[in-house]
């Protein structure tokens, strides 16, 4: 590769390098040369109690001076990271030492004593029942009578070969018959013990890398295209090799470290090292951990909790506390909704068919009214049903409807849904406690550290702002893939609802189907302003997991996760109607399902009744009359905890309804007719709701 060619490639990564060093690192990228060992050297325990870096350089090194190329040692994504671990030994073993990971000493549990005072053997576990066979094998194999047999049995949980193994202990036992079982399985157990030790003790060294990696991982994103031929961002996850590792933290650099993507013989990942200080001989190098984007001190101190072990914990607790007293302080909302339809404009005869121009496939597909035909302009439709978001509101003309309100996003992104829950309302039983990780990260990880100093168990779910599938979705125990996570981009991090309601021992959620619709409150005279309307589809969708729920191996995704339509899993179709009549057998001691939907309701009713009181950019309500009318369709999804509590987990954005229209070939008629009722039957349409 020529130089001219590497700059214009490489353009963009090197607007932060020193133009000085340009040419430098393009060299020893050629090269692939790495020659950081002819000036830097690891230091261990000097001055800190891990590896750190240090100038070796006579006369140190310069400001600019040079450029050192440093390599990864393990480029990763968490979600494949352990399997990645599991699969490369040379690996484990490369990052336990870089991570200065120790190994436990191998405790051997010493054996119970089972003899009482008259010298007879006694069961430790009376009421384990043992299969006759085995009793009678063990008593055979161990030449010992059948209820020695039994109690060996018990003792061992039932465990043949153990069960074997401890009559093998007792002194009175016949010595040749000793010897026979010793030669027979004895060999083959130790062999096993050996294995089921080895095995532990990788799995717990993994575990430790898990834990660790964080200290030690950066991030770069990457992009990539998709089988529909688009393009999307992704992010990769990189430990720099030995050198690079050591570098420690300082708000106050005296280097640059950072990822630079090299496109010559192929595309390889590196990272850059460059002095912005003088360093003399014998000084550590250091690196700033915290993202450009942090500025708030408190959240400096949070965001160093992965590193720091503690430090600040109570000051970040302070700071959990005082978020928690004012969020009590909240004023109720009276909801601003109508339940009639004020002078609906009925259909009449001689009047032209309603038109409608759809960007929606599932709209366009299922729209079967006489009175509703489909036109290609967006001037002359009646209604306007968008897939996408839509920006021009100022072109819309007087009688025309949208399907989307301005600012809806403060509830279809995750992070504004809470912001407006809390403001509204402070911390309310219907929504799970959620921190957007990039404005209040200081308070969610006191809320993290109060947890452990109560004892009460921490479990998030961390979420990007405004994903929908499922994606980059993951449940974490540990506080440090919280907080680092949210360097990969914009996140949330929501406590798990550890208590669920079960159907037939697996979690499920419920999918609504809401329709929110604005009109004026005098047609004659928009100037007067618009009346709300929240409804509820009375139909509505189960989405199940797939295996029995637990509190455990949270990356199992079909035991902690419901949505198993995109994606190689087995789907469970099943019609409200059957799945209400099952669940109140199943749930016979708790509410009845009417009242259950009663409390559901509510909280979709708080939801709206907030957004449309709430001005922009908090809520939506709109600062002018427009002359147009807004309606929008949301996906609603909601869990149950506890005794049957209704939590609203998210609020989603224009839902494919595809599948409701094969449910319900009414479906996309109602919602059509509600909206204009000159499109059909309004009175037939709206027995499908439940007006709030």
């Amino acid at each position: 590769m020529e130089y001219k060619q590497f700059l214009q490639i490489h353009q963009y990564q090197l607007a932060n390098v020193p133009e000085s060093l340009w040419e430098p690192l393009f060299k020893k990228l050629v090269q692939d040369l790495f020659d950081a060992g002819d000036s830097l050297e690891l230091h261990y325990g000097d001055p800190l109690d891990v590896y750190s870096l240090h100038v070796k350089k006579a006369g140190g090194l310069k400001k600019h001076g040079d450029i050192f190329l440093i390599d990864h040692a393990w480029t990763t994504k968490p979600e494949t990271s352990k399997a990645q671990l599991l699969d490369n030994p040379q690996l484990v073993e490369r990052l336990t030492s870089m991570m200065n990971i120790s190994e436990d000493e191998e405790v051997e549990e010493e054996e119970e004593e089972e003899q009482v005072a008259d010298g007879e053997v006694v069961s430790k576990n009376p009421d384990l029942e043992v299969d006759e066979t085995m009793i009678q094998l063990v008593a055979s194999e161990g030449n010992v009578s059948e209820h020695r047999a039994k109690i060996a049995l018990q003792n061992e949980g039932g465990d043949l070969i153990a069960a074997l193994m401890s009559l093998t202990l007792h002194p009175d036992h016949d010595a040749k018959g000793l010897k026979n079982l010793e030669d027979a399985i004895g060999g083959q157990v130790r062999r096993d013990k050996e294995a089921k030790a080895a095995e532990k003790k990788k799995l717990d060294t993994i575990d430790k890398i898990m834990t660790e990696m964080w200290k030690f991982s950066q991030t770069y994103e990457y992009a990539v295209v998709d089988p529909s031929g688009q393009t999307k961002k992704e992010s990769a996850w990189y430990i720099m090799d030995e050198v690079g590792s050591a570098m420690g933290h300082s708000e106050t650099p005296n280097c640059i470290c950072a990822p630079f993507i090299y496109v010559g013989r192929g595309t390889v990942s590196y990272s850059i090292i460059f002095p912005i200080q003088d360093i003399p001989k014998d000084g550590m190098l250091t690196r700033n951990f915290i993202p450009a984007d942090i500025k708030e001190p408190e959240d400096r101190k949070a965001y160093m909790q992965v590193f720091n072990d503690g430090k600040d914990a109570a000051e970040l607790i302070a700071v959990y506390e005082t978020a928690k007293l004012e969020s009590n302080e909240i004023t109720p909302i009276n909801p601003p909704f109508v339940k009639a339809i004020t002078n609906p404009r009925v259909a009449k005869k001689g009047d032209r068919k309603l038109r409608l121009y759809t960007t929606t496939e599932w709209v366009a597909t299922n729209c079967k009214l006489d009175n509703v035909e489909l036109c290609d302009s967006e001037d002359q439709a009646d209604m306007l049903w968008f897939s996408q978001d839509f920006k021009d509101f100022d072109k819309l003309s007087k009688g025309q409807k949208i399907n989307q309100f301005e600012n809806e996003s403060c509830v279809t992104f995750k992070q504004n849904l809470a912001a407006l829950v809390k403001a509204a309302y402070g911390q309310v039983a219907w929504s799970s406690t959620t921190y957007n990780l990039t404005t209040e990260l200081a308070s969610f990880v006191g809320h993290y550290l109060w947890n452990q100093e109560h004892n009460h168990r921490n479990l998030w779910i961390c979420k990007p702002w405004n994903l929908a599938r499922g994606l980059q979705i993951t449940i974490q125990e540990e506080l440090a893939p919280l907080v680092r996570l949210r360097d990969t981009g914009p996140k949330i991090a929501q406590e798990y609802i550890q208590t669920p309601v079960l159907y037939e021992g697996r979690k499920f959620d419920l999918r609504y189907i809401v329709l929110l619709k604005s009109s004026f409150k005098d047609e004659n005279d928009p100037s007067k302003g618009y009346e709300y309307q929240v409804m509820v589809y009375k139909m509505f969708w189960i989405r199940l997991a797939n295996q029995p729920f637990a509190l455990e191996d949270y990356d199992n995704y079909e035991k902690h996760f419901t949505v198993m339509n995109y994606g190689n899993y087995n789907l469970t179709q099943l019609l409200y109607t059957q799945f209400i009549e099952n669940f109140e057998k199943e749930h016979a001691d708790k509410k009845k399902w009417a009242d259950i939907q009663a409390d559901i309701n509510e909280a979709i009713k708080s939801i709206f009744a907030a957004a449309v009181t709430k001005p922009q950019p908090e809520g939506m309500a709109p600062s002018k009359t427009h002359p147009y009318e807004a309606f929008s369709v949301y996906g609603i999804d909601v869990m149950l905890k506890d005794e049957c509590q209704p939590v609203v987990v998210e609020v989603n954005f224009s839902p494919d309804c595809t599948r409701a229209c094969k449910y319900d070939p009414e479906f996309l008629n109602n919602i059509l007719t509600v909206v204009d009722p000159r499109a059909g039957n309004l009175e037939k349409a709206l027995g499908a709701f439940n007006v709030l």
